[in-house]
C-alpha cells in the first residue's frame, strides 16, 4: 500500500505504534532468521530496576516479541515515543495498547512527549522534511560528532531538514490553568496525557536532543520554557511522576544544556519547581568511559546552575559491523564481541558515576541502516543481549562504588552487593595484560561476558588475572581504543553473607572535660571489619550526623560543648563491602559538664625596691614597697576580659572558668608587670598561689587562692 508522506516520517522513525491506521504495519517486521550462536542464559529475577531498554514494544498490538526478551535480560523500563502529532491525529488507541503490553510483561514505560503537529506550529517554522511523494525516505546520515568529540572540535550536526515535529509550539509563552488553557496547546497537551496515564506511567521525558536540528528547530530559550510549561503541566495532572529533561545528545553541543538552565535558574518559580525538571537525561554511545567521564562533567556543570539532580543514561549503546546481520562500518562502531564488552564496562562505569537508570539503544535493529540492537530480530540474539543478563544479575544494589586505574587496567567494584564483593576488571589498552586484585575472602567466583563462571583461589592474599587486549578502535583511527578488552567479573561472597555488627562503647553519664574519649568495636562472621562510621546528636531530639566517616580506628576524641548531651552510635563495613544498618536508638550518651564558678582571692602587691630576687637569703622590708594603683586584668586564652578589670591594691572576684581552658591574672603598675597563667583541670581541686610560689620577680607578689563552689 502507498504511504502518505506523514506515514512515510512516522515509520522512518519506529514510531508507527499500530494507532488504528488501515495499514499493513507487518510489513515493516523483519525476516526471519536463524538463531545466532549466542545462548541465553535464563530469565533474570532478581534485579535492582537499573536497567532498561528503548523500543520493546515492537511490532504491534498482539504481536510484540521483544517484551518477553527484554524482560528476560532484567530490563524493567522501556523508552518509547508519544508522539504529539500522532496522538493529535490518530487518538490514544494505539500508545493504550502500548503501555497496557509493556505494564503486563513487567515493563514501565519511559514515555518521551514530542512532535509539534503541523497546525500548531510556531509561525514560520518549516522542517523541510526529506522524503519524496512515493514514500521513499532518504536515510538520515549522522555526520561526525554523533559519537564523540572530532579531532580539533565538535562539529554542529546538520542534516537537509528535520523531522516534522521539530517546530517549537505556538502559544508555548501563554499563561495558562487546567480550567483555561489560554491557547499554550502545549501545556494542553502534557496535561491531558499525563492525566489519561497518571496511573499507569509515572515517568515522562520532555522532548527528545533538543541540541539537534533534527529533533528541535527552537532555540534553547524556547526549550528552557517547553520544559518549564511541560514540568508544571505533568505535575499538575500526577504530582509524584518524575520529569526528565530531554536526552542530550551530548556531543552536538556540549554546552547548549547549561545555556538552558542557566535560563531556567532565573525564573523566580524555578526553586519552588525543582528548577523544572526532576532528572537530567544523558545520550552517550560507543566509548565505554564516557558513561563516567562525560557523566561526572555534566553533573558538575549542571551544579554550576542548579541543585544536584540525578542523571539518568536513557541512551546508550554501540552499533556492529559483523555478525550474521552486520550494519554500517562506522567511525565509532565495533564486533558483535567488542560490543558485548562496551555493555559491561559502560554498565560498571556508569554505576561508579552514579547514574540512577541505564537505557541500552536499543532493544532490536528495527530499519536502521546501523545496528544497534541486542537482537536483530526475535531468534537472533547478540553477544551484547547475555552480557546484558550478566550485568543485571551480578551489577545489582551496591552499598557504594569505587573506581581505580593501574595503568591501562581498570576496576570498578561494586562494594555489599546481594552477593558481596563485585569487581569487574579490564584492559584498556591493546596488549595482554597481568592483573592482581586484592582479595577480601580465599576464593571467589569469576564470571565472563557470556555468563560462564569459574571458581578461583586466592594466593598470597592476591588474585592474579591475565587481561586480553583492547581491540575495539575508531574506523579511521587504528590507536584510538573506544572500548576495553573482554572484561572479568570477580565476586567474592561470605558464607553466610550478611553485615557485620558494632557498637560504641558506654560513656560515663557526666564528663568534666569538653574533649571526650569515645570507643568501639565490632565483629564480623568472615572477612572482617573493614572500616566504621561513627554519628553524633547533640541532644536527644537532634538529627544525627557523621563524626567518623570510613574510619579502621576503633576511638576517638569528640569536642563538645558545656552544658551539652551527647549521642552516639555505629555502624561497621565488612571487607566485602556488607554493611549493617543504623540503630534505631544511641548506643552510648555523656553530658559535658566543664565549667565552675570560682573565688579568686588576691592579696596585697609587694615589688622589691631594687628589682632584684635573691633566692638564698631573706628579703629585707626596707627593700619592698606596697602597691596601691595596680591595674588587674582576669584573661581567658583569647586575650579576653573574663570579669570587668579594676585598680587596686588587692581583689576578689568570681568567675565562671573552663576545664582544660588557660587563663591569666595580671597586675600592673607603671613599669611593673605580674602575669600569672594557669589551667583549669576541673575535678575539685583547689589551686592556691602564693607569696613563694610565685617568687619575687617581676617584683609582684601575688595571693590567688583558688576554690571550687561551696569551698
Amino acid at each position: 500500500m502507498k504511504l502518505t508522506l506523514r506515514q512515510a516520517i512516522i515509520m522512518l522513525l519506529g514510531l508507527c505504534f499500530a494507532l488504528g491506521l488501515a495499514v499493513v504495519l507487518s510489513s515493516a517486521r523483519p525476516a526471519q532468521a536463524e538463531p545466532g550462536d549466542v545462548n541465553p542464559l535464563p530469565p533474570v529475577e532478581n534485579t535492582d530496576g537499573r536497567a532498561g531498554g528503548c523500543y520493546a514494544h515492537y511490532y504491534e498490538s498482539g504481536n510484540r516479541p521483544f517484551l518477553p526478551l527484554v524482560s528476560n535480560t532484567g530490563a524493567r523500563h522501556d523508552r518509547v515515543d508519544f508522539r504529539w502529532d500522532a496522538i493529535d491525529e490518530y487518538g490514544y488507541g494505539g500508545h493504550d495498547s502500548i503501555v497496557d503490553d509493556e505494564l503486563a510483561a513487567g515493563i514501565d514505560p519511559i514515555v518521551i512527549l514530542w512532535a509539534t503537529p503541523a497546525d500548531f506550529r510556531k509561525s514560520g517554522c518549516n522542517p523541510g522534511v526529506m522524503v519524496t511523494d512515493g514514500g521513499s525516505v532518504s536515510p538520515v546520515q549522522r555526520p561526525p560528532g554523533w559519537y564523540a568529540p572530532e579531532i580539533g572540535g565538535v562539529r554542529a550536526l546538520a542534516v537537509a531538514g528535520s523531522d516534522p515535529g521539530a517546530c517549537p509550539p505556538a502559544g508555548l509563552y501563554n499563561s495558562w490553568t487546567t480550567e483555561n488553557f489560554g491557547g499554550n496547546r502545549w501545556a494542553e497537551f502534557v496535561y491531558n496525557t499525563v492525566l489519561r496515564y497518571q496511573d499507569r506511567v509515572k515517568v515522562w521525558e520532555i522532548w527528545n536532543e533538543p541540541e539537534w536540528s533534527w529533533f528541535w528547530l527552537g532555540s534553547e530559550a524556547e526549550y528552557a520554557q517547553l520544559l518549564k510549561v511541560g514540568y508544571q503541566a505533568t505535575k499538575a495532572a500526577c504530582p509524584d511522576c518524575t520529569v526528565l529533561f530531554a536526552g542530550l545528545h551530548y556531543w552536538a553541543d556540549p554546552t547548549y544544556f547549561e545555556r538552558v538552565l542557566d535560563t531556567l535558574n532565573d525564573d523566580p518559580a524555578a526553586e519552588e519547581n525543582n528548577d523544572f525538571f526532576d532528572v537530567m537525561s544523558v545520550h552517550l554511545y560507543s566509548r565505554a568511559s564516557t558513561t563516567y567521564d562525560v557523566v561526572n562533567q555534566i553533573r558538575s556543570r549542571m551544579q554550576v546552575y542548579v541543585p544536584d539532580h540525578p542523571i539518568w543514561l536513557t541512551e546508550t549503546g554501540v552499533p556492529v559491523y559483523d555478525g550474521a546481520y552486520p550494519g554500517l562500518r562506522s567511525e565509532y562502531s565495533a564486533t558483535e564481541a567488542e560490543a558485548a564488552a562496551y555493555l559491561i564496562q559502560s554498565y560498571a562505569n556508569a554505576i561508579a558515576a552514579d547514574v540512577g537508570r541505564y537505557h541500552w539503544f536499543r532493544v532490536h535493529d528495527d530499519v536502521m541502516s546501523e545496528h544497534f540492537g541486542l537482537t536483530h530480530d526475535e531468534t537472533y540474539l547478540r553477544p551484547a543481549y547475555v552480557a546484558y543478563q550478566v550485568a543485571s544479575t551480578y551489577l545489582i544494589s551496591p552499598t557504594f562504588t569505587t573506581r581505580a586505574s593501574a595503568g591501562p587496567h581498570m576496576r570498578v567494584t561494586l562494594w555489599g552487593t546481594p552477593r558481596g564483593k563485585v569487581s569487574v576488571l579490564w584492559n584498556d589498552g591493546p596488549i595482554t595484560g597481568v592483573y592482581t586484585l586484592s582479595a577480601a575472602l580465599d576464593g571467589a567466583t569469576v564470571v565472563d561476558s557470556r555468563g560462564v563462571t569459574e571458581a578461583v583461589s586466592a594466593a598470597g592474599g592476591v588474585y592474579t588475572f591475565t587481561l586480553p587486549g583492547a581491540t575495539a578502535t575508531r574506523a579511521s583511527d587504528s590507536n584510538d581504543y573506544i572500548i576495553g578488552g573482554d572484561p572479568v567479573i570477580v565476586i567474592e561472597t561470605e558464607t553466610p553473607n550478611q553485615p557485620p555488627t558494632s557498637t560504641v562503647n558506654p560513656l560515663p553519664a557526666v564528663t568534666y572535660l569538653f574533649n571526650v574519649t569515645v570507643t568501639w568495636d565490632g565483629g564480623d562472621n568472615q572477612s572482617g571489619i573493614w572500616l566504621y562510621d561513627v554519628q553524633v546528636r547533640d541532644g536527644e531530639d537532634a538529627g544525627w550526623t557523621y563524626w567518623q566517616h570510613s574510619t579502621a580506628s576503633t576511638s576517638g576524641q569528640f569536642t563538645g560543648e558545656d552544658g551539652h548531651t551527647y549521642y552516639f552510635r555505629s555502624r561497621a563495613t565488612d571487607h566485602v563491602g556488607n554493611r549493617e544498618g543504623w540503630p534505631e536508638e544511641p548506643q552510648a550518651w555523656t553530658t559535658i559538664d566543664a565549667s565552675e564558678v570560682l573565688t579568686v582571692s588576691v592579696g596585697a602587691f609587694y615589688a622589691d625596691v631594687n628589682r632584684n630576687q635573691v633566692w638564698d637569703r631573706p628579703i629585707s622590708a626596707t627593700g619592698e614597697i606596697t602597691l596601691t594603683s595596680v591595674a588587674l586584668h582576669f584573661v581567658d586564652q583569647t586575650g579576653q576580659d573574663v570579669v570587668t578589670p579594676t585598680v587596686g591594691s588587692s581583689w576578689m572576684f568570681t568567675a565562671t572558668v573552663y576545664t582544660g581552658q588557660t587563663y591569666q591574672l595580671r597586675a600592673t603598675s607603671g613599669d611593673y608587670m605580674r602575669i600569672v597563667p594557669f589551667t583549669w583541670s576541673g575535678g575539685g581541686e583547689v589551686y592556691t598561689y602564693t607569696r613563694e610560689a610565685l617568687g619575687l620577680w617581676p617584683v609582684i607578689r601575688v595571693y590567688l587562692p583558688l576554690a571550687r563552689r561551696g569551698g
